[in-house]
């Protein structure tokens, strides 16, 4: 774990390749852990405006087209979804 202290000693350029290497590290574990999923498994969406249970209807590479059980559609990036 890094501390604070380290972290305050880099430079901002070198913070800024650290965020580009921890996000891509993000998504990359995101992708590997929603591999599993496929059309028409039940997941559930990390946003306070889409709670409940989705179907997943479309996938793409780096989002999903879901339905809720009403029938709406939504579109939602690889990192906001969690298998249900």
């Amino acid at each position: 774990m890094i501390k604070y202290s380290e972290l305050q000693a880099l430079s901002l350029e070198e913070l800024k390749q650290l965020k580009g290497q921890v996000n891509a590290l993000i998504q990359g574990k995101q992708v590997i852990a929603l591999r599993d999923i496929a059309v028409g498994d039940k997941v559930r969406v990390n946003h306070p405006k889409a709670t409940g249970l989705y179907t997943v209807v479309k996938m793409n590479r780096k989002t999903y087209t879901l339905e809720s059980e009403s029938g709406s559609r939504i579109k939602a990036s690889i990192g906001l979804l969690q298998a249900a």
